[in-house]
Order: structure tokens, then C-alpha cells, then sequence
């Protein structure tokens, strides 16, 4: 029992070996449902079962309820699954611990038990010593963790590939980049590509004729068509920001991002370092961006950047305190940046 990777839970699973409790988290939601499918396959033989599979919401879990579920047996199957959503097991109040500690104690050979977190955030207290006990020994669980690069990369070329198209590994991370790391929209938009492309191999031109791009995307190209001096496609580059339909607050707050990687690629270069180190400055789990940021930092000066991380600085203070027209101000930021550029 204990942590398991979600290949590990593959392997296991393909060797037809199967745990009586496991506890799904992350953030990586494809990930999680690919893996809630693969489970039900592997102890329903289908995807639904009317029978054998129970599903219950766990805000309002009666354990009494739960204790039902489990110890009813299968029917025409050899086991059941029973899914409990969100259930906040840390917050559980003395007396349901006692009766969880019951429950997965003496889980029946039936049946497989899977509490899912979905919505809620799985949170483990280990101050709460039986209990966090209780799950290490008891409970598989596996936690779905949004995907690195490299990984997200060999994802997205065997995606294509199962649609009769191939992708290099350059075009890939720009996809990535692009449309931001999350597998779910990645999978959409990939469907979209393949459909599009005229050609087997995808080029740029093809993903950027219909995927649709993410906030922080649209803000480096703006930054990047502000250091080709290229203003007309700047200028359609914050139309299309507005058209994303995100809080201007957060649209400021995603243009001085932009502005202060940009301004750390600069002392980095002046530094004489190299991606590694902006990377490695950033926090990013892909190299993709930093290598754009030191492409593009030196056409602006450090003055600059201060006056313009400044500069959104005060927007954002307006944009919160005064009744201006918020794209007002965005706009007016712009005009300003593309002036002192």
C-alpha cells in the first residue's frame, strides 16, 4: 500500500493485480479520469455497470450508507466499485473515523473502494497519526501531478500519431507553449490540428491557424511583437486578449509577469548565463519560454523595464481602486509600452 505512480498502477493493473482501497489526487484531471476509467474497466469489464458500480458524493457522505455499498455483494460480476467523490477524510469527526478505520479495516475481497478527489484538494493532516496511519497501510494512493515537459512532449507526438500525423519535437513544445500544459485541452486541441492539417507532418502554421491560445501565450507574443517594433499586430495581439473574456485585473497581472521574466532574462544575459540558469530562476518545468525570453530580452532597455513593471504596477492599483473603464487602462498601458519601446 502506500504512494503509487500512475505507471506503476498501469503495471499493476496489466499484471491483474488489483488493491481493495485507492485514493486518486492531483491536479493532472485527464490523467485521473484516464486512470478511473482504466479501474472500472479492470473490476467491471465496462465502463458502467448498474449493478456493481456505486457512485457517492462525499459533502454529504453517510457512512452507514457507505458501509451498505461495500458489503452488498456483486451482481452476475465477481466484484463491485464503489466511487466516493470529494470526501474530506481529514475533517471527518471522531466518531466517523472510527467507523472509516472499521470500514477499511475489514474491506471484503468483493469489493475495490476508490475515493476520488476531484474538486476538492486532497489535503492529508499527518498530525492525525491513526488516521494517516490507517491510510498508508490500507489505502493505494496515487497522485495524477501536472506532466514536465519531456513527458508532456512523447504525450503529445504518440497523440498525433494515433491520428495518422507525426510532430517534431520543436512544433510540440510550441503547442505547449501555446496552449498551456493541461492534458484535457490539449487532447481538444490536437483533435482540431489533426483534422486541419493538409499534410502528415504538422507544421507551426497549422497550429496557429486553429488552436486557440491561452492568456499567458497571447502576452509574450505581445511583448515579443512589441520587440520587432511590429505595433499593427501588437495592437491585434491586446484585441485578441480582450476577446479572451479574462478579468482585466488578471490580464495586467499576466502582461507585468511577462514584463518581469523578460526583465530577469536581461540581468541574466548581462550575467552572462545561459537558460539553464533562467529556468532554474523561473521555476519553469520547460526551457521552452526561457529560451524565448533571452531571444527577446535585449530589445529593451533596463530603464525600460522598470518603468514599465512600474507602470502595471499603478494600473493595477487604478484597476482596483477608481471607476475608470478597466480596458481603458489596458489600453492606455499598451500605447505606452509600444511609445517608450
Amino acid at each position: 500500500m502506500g504512494e503509487l505512480k500512475p505507471e506503476a498502477l498501469r503495471k499493476q493493473l496489466s499484471a491483474g493485480i488489483l488493491d481493495r482501497c485507492y485514493l486518486f489526487y492531483g491536479k493532472e484531471r485527464y490523467l485521473m479520469d484516464h486512470y478511473c476509467r482504466t479501474l472500472r474497466l479492470f473490476v467491471l469489464g465496462g465502463e458502467d455497470d448498474p449493478f456493481n458500480l456505486r457512485r457517492l458524493e462525499g459533502k454529504n457522505l453517510d457512512l452507514w450508507e457507505l458501509r451498505d455499498a461495500v458489503d452488498a455483494y456483486p451482481s452476475f460480476a465477481e466484484r463491485t466499485l464503489i466511487e466516493v467523490r470529494d470526501y474530506d477524510l481529514f475533517s471527518a469527526k471522531e466518531e466517523a473515523q472510527r467507523q472509516l478505520t472499521e470500514l477499511l479495516t475489514e474491506l471484503p475481497e468483493h469489493c475495490c473502494l476508490l475515493f476520488l478527489y476531484d474538486t476538492l484538494e486532497f489535503k492529508p493532516d499527518k498530525r492525525k497519526k491513526k488516521l494517516w496511519e490507517l491510510l498508508r497501510d490500507r489505502v493505494t494512493m496515487v497522485e495524477f501531478p501536472l506532466q514536465g515537459q519531456i513527458e508532456l512532449i512523447r504525450w503529445v507526438q504518440k497523440h498525433f500519431q494515433a491520428r495518422n500525423r507525426e510532430i517534431g519535437r520543436e512544433e510540440a513544445a510550441y503547442l505547449l507553449f501555446l496552449c498551456g500544459s493541461g492534458m484535457e485541452n490539449l487532447a481538444n486541441e490536437i483533435g482540431k490540428i489533426a483534422v486541419y492539417a493538409p499534410e502528415k507532418t504538422v507544421r507551426r502554421e497549422d497550429i496557429d491557424a486553429v488552436a486557440v491560445p491561452i492568456a499567458e501565450a497571447q502576452a509574450f507574443k505581445l511583448a515579443d511583437a512589441l520587440s520587432e517594433k511590429n505595433y499593427e499586430k501588437a495592437a491585434e495581439l491586446m484585441y485578441k486578449l480582450f476577446q479572451l473574456n479574462t478579468e482585466p485585473i488578471v490580464l495586467n497581472a499576466m502582461i507585468g509577469s511577462q514584463l518581469r521574466k523578460l526583465y530577469a532574462a536581461l540581468l541574466v544575459k548581462k550575467a552572462e548565463g545561459g537558460v539553464k540558469m533562467l529556468t532554474e530562476l523561473l521555476g519553469s518545468s520547460s526551457d521552452y519560454l526561457p529560451k524565448q525570453y533571452l531571444r527577446i530580452c535585449a530589445s529593451f532597455s533596463e530603464e525600460w523595464y522598470r518603468r514599465m513593471i512600474r507602470l502595471s504596477a499603478e494600473t493595477d492599483l487604478r484597476l482596483k481602486s477608481t471607476s475608470a473603464v478597466p480596458e481603458d487602462l489596458l489600453r492606455s498601458l499598451f500605447v505606452t509600452m509600444a511609445a517608450e519601446a
